[in-house]
């Protein structure tokens, strides 16, 4: 009977579990003429987990229906245009699946927003995850979903690494676990200059799987050079931060220990767009998390010292369109390359910081 049982489970794993997702790729974008970042030109850069559209619940499985998903993604593309974004990295967008009612929102924001260019790397692909109650009908289901760069300059170079499933998941859980990965693009600025850039979505429920992440985040960063980006959802606290366990929504969640954003921190030649002494200084206005009643940060901007930052923010939003909110780095200002990549050693790449 017990073995009847392993097989009808091994049956079922197989034919519902998700397949690992290989590759990702640079989606083509429509033809036309790509601009180009001009001397003293400014970059704006965000990162958002849009949280495939199922706006600030924090409820898992499905609960929205098809016309809230367009709602919260048209938001979404709003706010986005309104920032007059330059590159945008998003993490937990869904191209098939049930729960967003099949809408492919990559082509849908990279439509909506303007920005034409994009790069795609899959990180969930299941017939169907059967979480998280018994009723089939509140399933996750069927889903594709991974991470997206949306860019108002072209890509090229893509990378995808995919990061490692946490092993105290088990085989069966992680049958049905999405894949991480770091997504490494570069954006070309113009003809004399380029950017690098690393879309992260780290591990949310494991300390130590989410630290293996970040050493693979920071080892893939050690030669981006001074036109670099590491921005995306970390999922830890600053070290400096005031609480760093029981959340009032994850009650069970301790990240008193954990050194990600230390070991990103530590990164040669990046610096972040919220130094620490600023977030110490007024922690709620650089919380991300949960969005509707935020009461901790978990993302992130890097920059490369090749970019001098003149301010950042984190958005307030009454109604939010996701669990996140987004982080906005303003005037990314390349300093000036001259005579084959030379810089400008009188610009301070430091900028300043402008606190909401």
């Amino acid at each position: 009977m017990a073995t009847g049982l392993s097989g009808l489970l091994a049956t079922f794993v197989g034919l519902a579990g998700g397949r690992v997702p290989s590759g990702g790729e640079i989606v083509p974008s429509k033809p036309g003429n790509s601009p180009e970042l001009g001397a003293g030109d400014a970059l704006t850069v965000v990162t958002w987990n849009i949280h495939y559209g199922g706006g600030p619940t924090l409820a898992r499985g499905r609960g929205q229906s098809e016309a809230e998903v367009y709602g919260y993604l048209d938001a979404i593309a709003q706010e986005i245009k309104g920032w007059d974004a330059d590159i945008v990295a998003l993490q937990e967008v869904d191209r098939r699946a049930i729960r967003s009612y099949d809408v492919d929102q990559l082509r849908w924001l990279q439509e909506a927003t303007g920005l034409k260019h994009a790069v795609w790397t899959p990180t969930w692909d299941a017939n169907w995850v059967p979480h998280p109650g018994l009723k089939p009908s509140e399933h996750i289901g069927r889903v594709l979903s991974g991470q997206v760069v949306l860019s108002r300059f072209p890509l090229a170079g893509d990378r995808h690494v995919r990061l490692p499933q946490p092993k105290a998941n088990g085989a069966i859980y992680n049958a049905f676990y999405l894949h991480r990965h770091l997504t490494e693009v570069t954006a070309q600025l113009g003809p004399d200059h380029s950017l690098r850039l690393v879309n992260a979505h780290l591990e949310a429920f494991d300390d130590k799987n989410r630290l293996e992440h970040a050493r693979q985040a920071t080892t893939l960063m050690q030669d981006a050079g001074p036109l670099s980006l590491l921005l995306g959802d970390m999922n830890c606290t600053p070290p400096e931060a005031k609480v760093r366990r029981a959340f009032e929504d994850e009650p069970e969640t301790d990240m008193s220990s954990d050194n990600t954003i230390g070991l990103l921190r530590g990164i040669p030649g990046i610096q972040e767009v919220v130094p620490a002494d600023v977030y110490a200084a007024d922690e709620r206005a650089w919380f991300t998390f949960p969005a509707h009643k935020p009461n901790r940060r978990l993302d992130y901007i890097f920059h490369g010292e090749g970019l001098k930052l003149l301010s950042a923010d984190v958005p307030q939003m009454t109604n939010p369109p996701s669990d996140h909110l987004p982080v906005v780095g303003r005037g990314l200002v390349p300093i000036n390359i001259e005579d084959g990549n030379q810089f400008d050693a009188r610009v301070d790449p430091g900028g300043t910081i402008g606190v909401p």
